[in-house]
């Protein structure tokens, strides 16, 4: 066992006992102080990791009823009933039926013969292409189609100085992209569609997917090209000729005609997409009920784009777990007032400063959280609620915290913690620290714009 992890174990245990000892404070009760408490402890096995994710799920349930967070078993496990969970499931369904065909490779090709100029442009045709696919399926699945054909196009230089400074601007750039692109509609990531679900549980108002696509689109298409700039700036790569750029192009394998399993696929998502942005005005088309029912169609007889054990392969077990975990907590941490708390006391009455001061607070602040708790789907269950107080309390629409709260939750690459960037970690282009020096400032500059385009874009949908 690493120091790490028996450190995790000891911290996790201390944090159960003390938790015991602390009083109930004002609304804070002692339910409430013990479902935090859980709550740090889970969070603290997650990072350290003494025990593998879905483990430490399973130990979650069982603390809540031990340590009488929750009622009983089933209010332990009342995360799992939600929604997102499933949404989560059939994702990677989708995910692994576009990774199948070649249908990422041929998109890239195109990208890349149409700005593959220079190494630069190369990398912006990466990082434009991932992002696309980000916007209907995981981000994850994205970046790890990717990863390949990276390490494919690494393989050009001989030189190995020159590979690595390469490696390391793509490595970094890749799951930036991946997440930037995440924010252009609510199926680019369960975390948007988390969002959504907590918003309208608390408060009945539901963020639809064109309003949600409103708020997106805009600021993608300003910071991916923005982002690119950056890493380009911080980690320069070495240039290639053309010769070998273009070799390396004609050299992917994508057949000369579309197949009738890629022109399904094809289809199969863009009708998903067309029902989805229907969702806005007819609720039946449910963002999680029309992605069960493609997912369906692609196990359909004779056109069988998946089998079923391809699918059960690339399921995310760690991450089904994961995100119907934290949702049990999170609905405890509510049950036993804990929101309520946190909202009378790290919520002002009052803030003196314009819309777009706050918003840009509340974007660093959350940039900030994430360092310490990097497991997303946590901050968000900890974060709706107060910031549904604090909208109130600054007097606009809720929807407004909680855009600002989705679009940048998910861009969370300061380090490479979280499951996207920690794929490309793994590949041993960068370091720890090194990324940092690129995505901080991409981090600040993502707050600015949201503070001025989400307010506008409030006001354009009369939702301010």
């Amino acid at each position: 066992m690493k120091k790490t992890q028996l450190l995790g174990i000891i911290l996790a245990i201390t944090i159960l006992i003390a938790m015991n000892f602390i009083p109930a404070q004002g609304t804070l009760t002692e339910a409430g102080v013990r479902s935090i408490g859980v709550l740090l402890a889970v969070l603290v096995l997650l990072i350290m990791e003494p025990l593998p994710i879905g483990v430490t799920c399973f130990l979650a349930i069982a603390l809540m009823v031990v340590f009488k967070v929750a009622a009983d078993i089933p209010a332990a496990v009342s995360g799992f009933t939600n929604a997102i969970v499933y949404f989560v499931l059939v994702s990677f369904g989708l995910s692994t039926a576009i990774t199948k065909v070649p249908l990422s490779t041929r998109l890239l090709k195109k990208l890349m013969l149409m700005f593959g100029k220079n190494v630069n442009m190369i990398i912006f045709a990466i990082m434009l292409c991932s992002a696309i696919l980000s916007s209907v399926i995981s981000n994850v699945a994205t970046t790890a189609v990717f990863i390949p054909l990276v390490l494919g196009f690494l393989k050009i230089y001989k030189d190995e100085d020159a590979k690595k400074k390469t490696g390391k601007a793509i490595m970094i750039g890749l799951p930036v992209a991946s997440m930037i692109g995440g924010m252009i509609t609510p199926a680019g990531s369960s975390l948007n569609l988390m969002c959504i679900n907590l918003l309208e549980q608390a408060t009945g108002i539901r963020i639809t997917f064109v309003q949600w696509m409103t708020f997106g689109i805009p600021l993608v298409i300003i910071m991916l090209p923005i982002a690119w700039r950056i890493i380009l700036k911080v980690y320069k790569p070495v240039e290639l000729s053309q010769d070998d750029i273009k070799a390396y192009i004609n050299g992917l394998e994508v057949p000369d005609k579309i197949g009738f399993q890629e022109l399904y696929v094809l289809v199969l998502m863009i009708v998903l997409l067309v029902l989805w942005i229907l969702s806005s005005w007819y609720p039946m088309f449910n963002v999680t009920l029309v992605a069960i029912i493609g997912f369906v169609f692609l196990f359909l007889p004779k056109i069988q784009i998946l089998t079923w054990t391809e699918y059960i392969n690339d399921v995310s077990w760690a991450a089904f777990f994961l995100v119907g975990t934290i949702i049990s907590v999170g609905n405890n941490l509510v049950a036993n007032g804990v929101s309520d708390w946190i909202v009378q006391t790290l919520m002002p009455s009052s803030i003196n400063l314009p819309l777009f001061g706050i918003i840009f607070m509340i974007g660093i602040l959350i940039f900030l959280m994430l360092i310490v708790v990097p497991v997303a789907p946590a901050l968000i269950t900890m974060l709706v609620v107060p910031l549904v107080g604090l909208a109130a309390n600054i007097g606009v629409s809720p929807i407004i915290t909680i855009m600002t709260l989705g679009l940048c939750v998910s861009n969370c690459y300061l380090l490479p913690l979280d499951t996207v960037p920690l794929l490309t970690y793994m590949t041993g282009y960068y370091k720890m620290g090194e990324m940092a020096k690129s995505t901080a400032i991409i981090q600040v500059v993502l707050a600015a714009f949201v503070a001025i385009w989400v307010p506008l874009a409030g006001m354009l949908l009369g939702i301010l």
